[in-house]
Protein backbone atom coordinates (compact mmCIF):
# COMPACT_ATOMS: atom_id res chain seq x y z
CA UNK A 1 0.00 0.00 0.00
CA UNK A 2 1.55 3.33 -1.19
CA UNK A 3 1.89 6.41 1.22
CA UNK A 4 -1.11 8.23 -0.32
CA UNK A 5 -2.79 5.41 0.23
CA UNK A 6 -2.40 5.06 3.78
CA UNK A 7 -3.60 8.56 4.41
CA UNK A 8 -6.50 8.09 2.72
CA UNK A 9 -7.41 4.63 4.52
CA UNK A 10 -6.26 6.48 7.88
CA UNK A 11 -9.18 9.62 7.03
CA UNK A 12 -11.63 7.15 6.28
CA UNK A 13 -11.06 5.48 9.70
CA UNK A 14 -11.27 8.49 11.14
CA UNK A 15 -14.58 9.46 9.23
CA UNK A 16 -16.00 6.31 10.16
CA UNK A 17 -15.26 7.09 13.88
CA UNK A 18 -16.73 10.19 13.82
CA UNK A 19 -19.68 9.16 11.89
CA UNK A 20 -20.91 9.74 8.45
CA UNK A 21 -21.18 13.36 6.74
CA UNK A 22 -24.30 13.68 5.39
CA UNK A 23 -26.53 12.02 8.43
CA UNK A 24 -25.08 12.58 12.21
CA UNK A 25 -27.46 10.65 13.60
CA UNK A 26 -27.11 11.22 17.93
CA UNK A 27 -27.67 7.72 18.98
CA UNK A 28 -25.85 8.22 22.49
CA UNK A 29 -26.13 10.95 25.55
CA UNK A 30 -25.95 14.41 24.10
CA UNK A 31 -22.18 15.46 24.93
CA UNK A 32 -22.49 17.75 28.37
CA UNK A 33 -20.70 21.20 27.80
CA UNK A 34 -22.19 24.54 26.53
CA UNK A 35 -20.88 26.43 23.41
CA UNK A 36 -19.45 29.34 25.68
CA UNK A 37 -17.53 26.70 27.76
CA UNK A 38 -16.25 25.58 24.95
CA UNK A 39 -14.95 28.93 23.40
CA UNK A 40 -17.45 29.78 21.05
CA UNK A 41 -19.14 33.68 20.54
CA UNK A 42 -21.00 35.80 18.93
CA UNK A 43 -20.31 39.57 18.69
CA UNK A 44 -22.98 42.18 17.94
CA UNK A 45 -22.50 41.68 13.89
CA UNK A 46 -23.76 38.06 14.30
CA UNK A 47 -20.25 36.84 13.51
CA UNK A 48 -19.27 33.66 15.41
CA UNK A 49 -15.57 33.42 17.22
CA UNK A 50 -14.06 29.91 18.65
CA UNK A 51 -11.42 30.80 20.77
CA UNK A 52 -11.15 34.32 19.95
CA UNK A 53 -10.67 33.19 15.95
CA UNK A 54 -13.30 34.74 13.70
CA UNK A 55 -15.16 31.66 11.80
CA UNK A 56 -15.51 32.08 8.05
CA UNK A 57 -18.59 31.39 7.52
CA UNK A 58 -21.06 32.37 4.29
CA UNK A 59 -24.66 34.12 5.40
CA UNK A 60 -26.30 31.32 4.80
CA UNK A 61 -23.86 29.18 7.05
CA UNK A 62 -23.07 31.78 9.76
CA UNK A 63 -27.16 32.12 10.10
CA UNK A 64 -27.70 28.72 10.62
CA UNK A 65 -24.85 28.15 12.99
CA UNK A 66 -26.11 31.04 15.31
CA UNK A 67 -29.26 28.91 15.76
CA UNK A 68 -27.84 26.22 16.80
CA UNK A 69 -25.62 27.57 19.25
CA UNK A 70 -28.68 29.87 20.66
CA UNK A 71 -30.81 26.94 21.01
CA UNK A 72 -28.03 24.59 22.06
CA UNK A 73 -29.45 21.82 23.63
CA UNK A 74 -32.79 21.59 22.20
CA UNK A 75 -33.28 20.88 18.42
CA UNK A 76 -33.94 23.56 15.78
CA UNK A 77 -36.87 22.70 13.69
CA UNK A 78 -36.66 23.10 9.75
CA UNK A 79 -39.71 25.65 10.11
CA UNK A 80 -37.19 28.05 12.72
CA UNK A 81 -34.07 27.42 9.97
CA UNK A 82 -36.79 28.69 7.29
CA UNK A 83 -37.97 31.44 9.21
CA UNK A 84 -34.64 32.75 10.77
CA UNK A 85 -32.36 32.42 8.01
CA UNK A 86 -34.24 32.05 4.56
CA UNK A 87 -36.97 34.70 5.86
CA UNK A 88 -39.77 31.83 5.06
CA UNK A 89 -38.41 30.89 1.32
CA UNK A 90 -36.22 27.61 2.12
CA UNK A 91 -36.46 24.37 0.66
CA UNK A 92 -35.15 20.87 2.25
CA UNK A 93 -32.27 20.95 -0.23
CA UNK A 94 -31.12 24.44 0.91
CA UNK A 95 -31.32 23.37 4.01
CA UNK A 96 -29.29 19.88 3.75
CA UNK A 97 -26.89 21.54 1.36
CA UNK A 98 -25.92 24.72 4.19
CA UNK A 99 -26.03 21.93 6.95
CA UNK A 100 -23.59 19.95 4.60
CA UNK A 101 -21.25 23.39 4.00
CA UNK A 102 -21.50 24.06 7.91
CA UNK A 103 -20.20 20.43 8.80
CA UNK A 104 -17.52 21.10 6.34
CA UNK A 105 -16.47 24.59 7.30
CA UNK A 106 -16.44 23.38 10.97
CA UNK A 107 -14.90 19.97 10.73
CA UNK A 108 -11.17 21.54 10.97
CA UNK A 109 -12.01 22.59 15.09
CA UNK A 110 -12.50 18.47 15.74
CA UNK A 111 -15.12 19.61 18.55
CA UNK A 112 -18.30 19.94 16.97
CA UNK A 113 -21.10 17.85 15.74
CA UNK A 114 -24.75 18.50 14.66
CA UNK A 115 -27.05 15.83 14.79
CA UNK A 116 -29.93 15.01 12.13
CA UNK A 117 -32.83 14.15 13.76
CA UNK A 118 -35.55 12.41 11.61
CA UNK A 119 -38.70 14.30 11.78
CA UNK A 120 -37.56 16.94 13.91
CA UNK A 121 -34.33 18.88 12.97
CA UNK A 122 -30.91 19.34 13.84
CA UNK A 123 -29.36 19.50 17.30
CA UNK A 124 -25.63 20.79 18.13
CA UNK A 125 -23.05 18.77 20.25
CA UNK A 126 -20.45 19.99 21.78
CA UNK A 127 -17.55 17.23 22.02
CA UNK A 128 -16.47 17.53 25.95
CA UNK A 129 -13.73 15.16 25.73
CA UNK A 130 -12.40 16.43 22.53
CA UNK A 131 -12.30 19.84 23.43
CA UNK A 132 -8.63 21.01 23.25
CA UNK A 133 -8.63 23.45 26.35
CA UNK A 134 -11.78 25.34 28.08
CA UNK A 135 -12.37 28.60 28.64
CA UNK A 136 -12.75 29.65 32.39
CA UNK A 137 -16.26 30.98 31.58
CA UNK A 138 -19.56 29.15 33.72
CA UNK A 139 -21.58 27.41 32.03
CA UNK A 140 -24.52 27.73 30.49
CA UNK A 141 -23.26 31.70 30.56
CA UNK A 142 -25.12 33.75 28.06
CA UNK A 143 -23.15 34.76 24.97
CA UNK A 144 -21.57 37.81 25.52
CA UNK A 145 -20.26 40.59 22.89
CA UNK A 146 -16.44 40.61 23.09
CA UNK A 147 -14.38 43.91 22.24
CA UNK A 148 -14.26 44.43 18.70
CA UNK A 149 -10.56 46.47 18.77
CA UNK A 150 -8.96 43.11 17.04
CA UNK A 151 -11.74 42.21 14.93
CA UNK A 152 -12.14 43.63 11.48
CA UNK A 153 -15.04 45.01 10.43
CA UNK A 154 -18.30 43.22 9.01
CA UNK A 155 -17.47 45.11 6.00
CA UNK A 156 -14.05 43.74 5.21
CA UNK A 157 -15.23 40.16 6.53
CA UNK A 158 -18.52 39.94 3.75
CA UNK A 159 -15.51 41.21 1.47
CA UNK A 160 -13.28 38.18 1.99
CA UNK A 161 -16.50 36.02 1.43
CA UNK A 162 -17.30 37.76 -2.01
CA UNK A 163 -13.58 37.14 -3.19
CA UNK A 164 -13.80 34.04 -2.31
CA UNK A 165 -16.76 33.33 -3.94
CA UNK A 166 -14.93 35.14 -6.61
CA UNK A 167 -12.14 32.76 -7.02
CA UNK A 168 -14.00 29.90 -6.98
CA UNK A 169 -15.37 31.22 -10.59
CA UNK A 170 -11.55 31.05 -12.09
CA UNK A 171 -11.95 33.41 -14.71
CA UNK A 172 -9.73 36.19 -15.52
CA UNK A 173 -12.12 38.81 -14.22
CA UNK A 174 -12.71 37.04 -11.42
CA UNK A 175 -9.43 36.74 -10.33
CA UNK A 176 -8.56 40.52 -11.00
CA UNK A 177 -11.38 41.41 -8.71
CA UNK A 178 -10.77 38.99 -6.20
CA UNK A 179 -6.91 40.02 -5.94
CA UNK A 180 -8.04 44.09 -5.55
CA UNK A 181 -10.69 43.36 -2.99
CA UNK A 182 -7.77 41.35 -1.07
CA UNK A 183 -5.15 43.91 -1.27
CA UNK A 184 -7.94 45.88 0.14
CA UNK A 185 -8.70 44.52 2.92
CA UNK A 186 -5.19 43.43 4.23
CA UNK A 187 -4.19 47.33 3.89
CA UNK A 188 -7.14 48.16 6.06
CA UNK A 189 -6.82 44.59 8.47
CA UNK A 190 -2.95 43.63 7.78
CA UNK A 191 -4.06 41.20 11.56
CA UNK A 192 -6.83 39.59 9.83
CA UNK A 193 -5.16 36.12 8.72
CA UNK A 194 -8.21 34.94 6.86
CA UNK A 195 -7.29 37.70 4.12
CA UNK A 196 -4.00 36.73 3.84
CA UNK A 197 -4.91 33.30 3.84
CA UNK A 198 -7.15 33.65 1.20
CA UNK A 199 -4.69 35.86 -0.84
CA UNK A 200 -2.75 33.12 -0.79
CA UNK A 201 -5.24 31.04 -2.44
CA UNK A 202 -5.56 33.66 -5.05
CA UNK A 203 -1.70 33.10 -5.97
CA UNK A 204 -2.24 29.52 -6.14
CA UNK A 205 -5.51 29.71 -8.16
CA UNK A 206 -3.97 31.69 -10.56
CA UNK A 207 -0.69 30.11 -10.70
CA UNK A 208 -2.45 26.81 -11.60
CA UNK A 209 -4.71 28.29 -14.12
CA UNK A 210 -3.00 30.82 -16.29
CA UNK A 211 0.36 32.14 -16.93
CA UNK A 212 0.31 35.40 -14.76
CA UNK A 213 1.24 34.70 -11.51
CA UNK A 214 5.30 35.10 -11.47
CA UNK A 215 7.58 32.47 -8.91
CA UNK A 216 8.49 35.40 -6.68
CA UNK A 217 4.64 36.11 -6.01
CA UNK A 218 4.42 32.43 -4.62
CA UNK A 219 7.46 32.91 -2.66
CA UNK A 220 5.94 35.67 -0.60
CA UNK A 221 2.35 33.98 -0.43
CA UNK A 222 4.52 31.15 0.95
CA UNK A 223 5.99 33.75 3.42
CA UNK A 224 2.72 35.65 4.08
CA UNK A 225 1.20 31.94 5.40
CA UNK A 226 4.24 31.29 7.27
CA UNK A 227 2.98 34.39 9.37
CA UNK A 228 -0.35 33.04 9.51
CA UNK A 229 0.59 29.68 10.97
CA UNK A 230 2.39 31.74 13.76
CA UNK A 231 -0.79 33.68 14.55
CA UNK A 232 -3.91 31.29 13.85
CA UNK A 233 -2.26 27.71 13.25
CA UNK A 234 -5.89 26.04 13.16
CA UNK A 235 -7.02 27.83 10.30
CA UNK A 236 -8.51 25.79 7.96
CA UNK A 237 -7.07 25.21 4.66
CA UNK A 238 -3.74 27.03 6.34
CA UNK A 239 -1.79 23.74 5.40
CA UNK A 240 -3.45 22.41 2.10
CA UNK A 241 -3.04 26.06 0.89
CA UNK A 242 0.69 25.57 1.55
CA UNK A 243 0.58 22.11 -0.31
CA UNK A 244 -1.19 23.50 -3.21
CA UNK A 245 1.40 26.69 -3.46
CA UNK A 246 4.55 24.25 -3.32
CA UNK A 247 2.66 22.22 -6.42
CA UNK A 248 2.57 25.66 -8.07
CA UNK A 249 6.34 25.70 -7.65
CA UNK A 250 6.47 22.06 -8.65
CA UNK A 251 8.03 21.42 -4.97
CA UNK A 252 6.05 17.64 -5.03
CA UNK A 253 8.15 16.18 -1.84
CA UNK A 254 7.34 19.38 0.09
CA UNK A 255 3.85 19.48 -1.40
CA UNK A 256 3.22 15.83 -0.34
CA UNK A 257 4.57 16.57 3.42
CA UNK A 258 2.18 19.21 3.28
CA UNK A 259 -1.16 17.63 2.12
CA UNK A 260 -0.54 14.87 4.26
CA UNK A 261 -0.30 17.53 7.41
CA UNK A 262 -3.80 18.86 6.27
CA UNK A 263 -5.37 15.14 6.07
CA UNK A 264 -4.42 14.41 9.38
CA UNK A 265 -5.46 17.81 10.49
CA UNK A 266 -8.67 18.33 9.16
CA UNK A 267 -9.60 14.69 8.05
CA UNK A 268 -13.02 15.72 6.80
CA UNK A 269 -12.33 19.08 4.78
CA UNK A 270 -13.24 18.27 1.08
CA UNK A 271 -10.72 21.27 -0.03
CA UNK A 272 -8.02 19.35 1.49
CA UNK A 273 -8.71 15.86 -0.62
CA UNK A 274 -9.37 18.22 -3.28
CA UNK A 275 -5.99 19.87 -3.40
CA UNK A 276 -4.32 16.41 -2.66
CA UNK A 277 -6.10 14.95 -5.06
CA UNK A 278 -4.61 17.36 -7.62
CA UNK A 279 -1.40 17.05 -6.27
CA UNK A 280 -1.74 13.29 -7.11
CA UNK A 281 -2.62 13.91 -10.84
CA UNK A 282 0.37 16.12 -11.22
CA UNK A 283 2.85 13.08 -9.57
CA UNK A 284 1.31 10.80 -11.85
CA UNK A 285 -0.86 8.50 -9.00
CA UNK A 286 -4.00 8.82 -10.90
CA UNK A 287 -5.57 5.72 -9.09
CA UNK A 288 -4.89 7.46 -5.83
CA UNK A 289 -6.34 10.90 -7.26
CA UNK A 290 -9.59 8.88 -8.02
CA UNK A 291 -9.77 8.00 -4.08
CA UNK A 292 -9.04 11.36 -3.08
CA UNK A 293 -11.70 12.88 -5.01
CA UNK A 294 -13.96 10.46 -4.47
CA UNK A 295 -14.02 11.21 -0.66
CA UNK A 296 -13.90 14.78 -1.55
CA UNK A 297 -16.93 14.42 -3.55
CA UNK A 298 -18.51 12.29 -0.95
CA UNK A 299 -17.93 15.21 1.86
CA UNK A 300 -19.44 17.89 -0.12
CA UNK A 301 -21.31 16.42 -2.80
CA UNK A 302 -22.85 19.94 -4.02
CA UNK A 303 -18.95 21.42 -5.28
CA UNK A 304 -19.36 20.97 -8.92
CA UNK A 305 -15.30 21.46 -9.17
CA UNK A 306 -14.91 18.52 -7.10
CA UNK A 307 -17.25 16.66 -9.55
CA UNK A 308 -15.35 17.21 -12.89
CA UNK A 309 -11.97 17.25 -11.37
CA UNK A 310 -13.13 13.45 -10.52
CA UNK A 311 -13.88 12.98 -13.98
CA UNK A 312 -10.87 13.60 -14.41
CA UNK A 313 -9.17 11.47 -12.45
CA UNK A 314 -11.10 8.57 -13.96
CA UNK A 315 -9.06 9.19 -17.03
CA UNK A 316 -5.59 9.88 -16.03
CA UNK A 317 -6.23 6.90 -13.69
CA UNK A 318 -6.83 4.85 -17.04
CA UNK A 319 -9.76 3.58 -16.24
CA UNK A 320 -12.36 1.65 -19.18
CA UNK A 321 -13.44 5.39 -21.35
CA UNK A 322 -17.46 4.20 -20.43
CA UNK A 323 -16.80 4.46 -16.71
CA UNK A 324 -15.18 7.51 -17.11
CA UNK A 325 -17.83 8.90 -19.51
CA UNK A 326 -20.43 7.86 -16.80
CA UNK A 327 -18.54 9.74 -14.40
CA UNK A 328 -19.26 12.69 -16.63
CA UNK A 329 -22.78 12.35 -17.11
CA UNK A 330 -23.06 12.02 -13.08
CA UNK A 331 -21.57 14.70 -12.34
CA UNK A 332 -23.23 16.87 -15.17
CA UNK A 333 -26.46 15.40 -14.07
CA UNK A 334 -25.60 16.53 -10.12
CA UNK A 335 -24.75 20.13 -11.54
CA UNK A 336 -26.89 20.72 -14.53
CA UNK A 337 -26.19 24.65 -13.99
CA UNK A 338 -21.95 24.75 -14.14
CA UNK A 339 -20.66 25.59 -17.42
CA UNK A 340 -17.63 23.89 -16.56
CA UNK A 341 -19.87 20.23 -16.02
CA UNK A 342 -21.00 20.45 -19.47
CA UNK A 343 -17.98 21.71 -20.93
CA UNK A 344 -16.56 18.56 -18.88
CA UNK A 345 -19.45 15.86 -20.41
CA UNK A 346 -18.88 17.31 -24.08
CA UNK A 347 -14.94 16.75 -23.91
CA UNK A 348 -15.48 13.62 -22.48
CA UNK A 349 -18.20 12.54 -25.15
CA UNK A 350 -15.67 13.68 -28.02
CA UNK A 351 -12.60 12.05 -26.29
CA UNK A 352 -14.39 8.77 -26.55
CA UNK A 353 -16.63 9.10 -29.73
CA UNK A 354 -15.68 12.22 -31.54
CA UNK A 355 -19.51 13.60 -33.22
CA UNK A 356 -19.94 16.72 -36.00
CA UNK A 357 -22.66 17.22 -32.69
CA UNK A 358 -20.56 17.86 -30.27
CA UNK A 359 -18.80 20.21 -31.99
CA UNK A 360 -21.66 22.14 -32.50
CA UNK A 361 -22.90 22.34 -29.18
CA UNK A 362 -19.51 23.50 -28.21
CA UNK A 363 -19.58 26.37 -30.17
CA UNK A 364 -23.49 27.30 -29.20
CA UNK A 365 -22.21 26.96 -25.85
CA UNK A 366 -18.96 29.68 -26.79
CA UNK A 367 -21.88 32.09 -27.56
CA UNK A 368 -24.05 31.84 -24.27
CA UNK A 369 -20.67 31.79 -22.45
CA UNK A 370 -18.51 34.35 -23.33
CA UNK A 371 -17.47 35.43 -20.37
CA UNK A 372 -16.30 31.68 -19.88
CA UNK A 373 -12.59 30.99 -18.02
CA UNK A 374 -9.91 29.84 -19.78
CA UNK A 375 -9.72 26.04 -18.40
CA UNK A 376 -13.30 26.15 -20.14
CA UNK A 377 -11.50 27.89 -23.67
CA UNK A 378 -9.48 25.00 -22.98
CA UNK A 379 -12.00 22.17 -23.07
CA UNK A 380 -13.75 24.03 -26.28
CA UNK A 381 -10.70 24.19 -28.18
CA UNK A 382 -9.99 20.47 -27.60
CA UNK A 383 -13.93 19.53 -28.56
CA UNK A 384 -14.06 21.48 -31.58
CA UNK A 385 -10.61 19.88 -32.59
CA UNK A 386 -11.29 16.66 -32.09
CA UNK A 387 -14.51 16.67 -33.64
CA UNK A 388 -13.31 18.46 -36.74
CA UNK A 389 -13.53 21.80 -36.69
CA UNK A 390 -10.03 23.04 -36.87
CA UNK A 391 -10.70 26.39 -37.72
CA UNK A 392 -12.90 27.36 -34.59
CA UNK A 393 -9.91 25.81 -32.11
CA UNK A 394 -7.40 27.58 -33.75
CA UNK A 395 -9.30 30.75 -33.35
CA UNK A 396 -10.11 29.95 -29.36
CA UNK A 397 -6.29 29.22 -29.37
CA UNK A 398 -5.29 32.86 -30.84
CA UNK A 399 -7.59 34.34 -28.65
CA UNK A 400 -5.88 33.23 -25.38
CA UNK A 401 -2.78 31.93 -26.92
CA UNK A 402 -0.84 34.42 -23.84
CA UNK A 403 -1.86 31.21 -21.70
CA UNK A 404 1.61 28.92 -22.25
CA UNK A 405 0.50 25.82 -23.05
CA UNK A 406 -3.35 25.37 -22.06
CA UNK A 407 -4.50 24.56 -25.17
CA UNK A 408 -2.38 21.46 -26.20
CA UNK A 409 -4.85 18.79 -26.40
CA UNK A 410 -6.44 20.46 -29.29
CA UNK A 411 -3.45 21.03 -30.88
CA UNK A 412 -2.25 17.65 -30.30
CA UNK A 413 -5.70 16.59 -31.62
CA UNK A 414 -5.13 18.32 -35.25
CA UNK A 415 -1.28 16.76 -35.60
CA UNK A 416 0.58 19.93 -34.44
CA UNK A 417 2.83 18.45 -32.19
CA UNK A 418 5.59 20.55 -32.52
CA UNK A 419 3.55 23.41 -32.41
CA UNK A 420 2.91 21.93 -28.95
CA UNK A 421 5.96 21.58 -28.10
CA UNK A 422 6.63 24.84 -28.49
CA UNK A 423 3.87 25.93 -25.85
CA UNK A 424 5.02 22.94 -23.77
CA UNK A 425 8.74 24.85 -23.53
CA UNK A 426 6.82 27.91 -23.24
CA UNK A 427 5.42 26.71 -20.05
CA UNK A 428 7.80 25.28 -18.52
CA UNK A 429 9.90 28.39 -18.98
CA UNK A 430 7.54 29.89 -17.36
CA UNK A 431 6.92 28.06 -14.43
CA UNK A 432 3.18 27.42 -15.65
CA UNK A 433 1.39 25.78 -12.98
CA UNK A 434 -1.44 23.36 -14.67
CA UNK A 435 1.61 22.08 -16.86
CA UNK A 436 2.66 18.93 -15.14
CA UNK A 437 -1.09 18.26 -14.98
CA UNK A 438 -1.53 18.64 -18.62
CA UNK A 439 1.32 16.11 -19.45
CA UNK A 440 -0.03 13.80 -17.40
CA UNK A 441 -3.58 13.45 -18.95
CA UNK A 442 -4.27 10.73 -21.73
CA UNK A 443 -5.47 13.04 -24.95
CA UNK A 444 -1.93 14.57 -24.29
CA UNK A 445 0.16 11.11 -24.34
CA UNK A 446 1.13 11.69 -28.23
CA UNK A 447 2.97 14.70 -26.89
CA UNK A 448 5.51 11.96 -25.73
CA UNK A 449 6.63 11.00 -29.04
CA UNK A 450 8.76 14.39 -29.53
CA UNK A 451 11.96 13.87 -28.99
CA UNK A 452 12.33 17.13 -26.37
CA UNK A 453 9.74 15.18 -24.35
CA UNK A 454 12.33 13.57 -21.64
CA UNK A 455 13.65 17.09 -21.65
CA UNK A 456 10.86 18.67 -20.39
CA UNK A 457 9.73 16.43 -18.32
CA UNK A 458 12.42 16.33 -16.22
CA UNK A 459 12.93 19.77 -15.86
CA UNK A 460 8.76 20.14 -14.57
CA UNK A 461 9.28 16.57 -12.35
CA UNK A 462 12.90 17.28 -10.83
CA UNK A 463 11.64 17.81 -7.27
CA UNK A 464 10.04 14.58 -6.91
CA UNK A 465 13.15 12.93 -6.28
CA UNK A 466 12.70 12.92 -2.47
CA UNK A 467 9.22 11.09 -2.38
Amino acid sequence: MSDADLVIAACKDSMKYSGSLEMHNSSGALADMDPVSAGFDIDRDGFVSYKDSLLFLPPKERGAFRLLLNAWPKVVSKQDFSKNVWAGRMSDESLARCITQLRRALANLGIVQIDSLYGQGYRLAILSDKVRRLSAVPALAPFSHKSDAAKPHAALIEACIHARQLLERRSQDAFSQAEAILKNVVAKAPDYMMAKLLLGQYVAERGFFDAHIQRSQIDDALGQLRVVQDREPYLQGLQSLTGHLLDCKWHFAEARGAHEQALQISPDDDVAYYRYGYHLIFTNAGSEAVEAFRFAAQLNPFSPNIATMLVRACACANMDPAEVLAQARSAYLSHPDSPWAYVILLYTLAWVDPQPELAHAARHFVEKNRYAHALTSRGVAYILARCGDHAGALEIIAEHSSLHGIHLAALLAMGMIDEAMVKVKAAAGAGFGVLPFLLNVPENAALRQHPDYAQVHAKVFSRMSAE
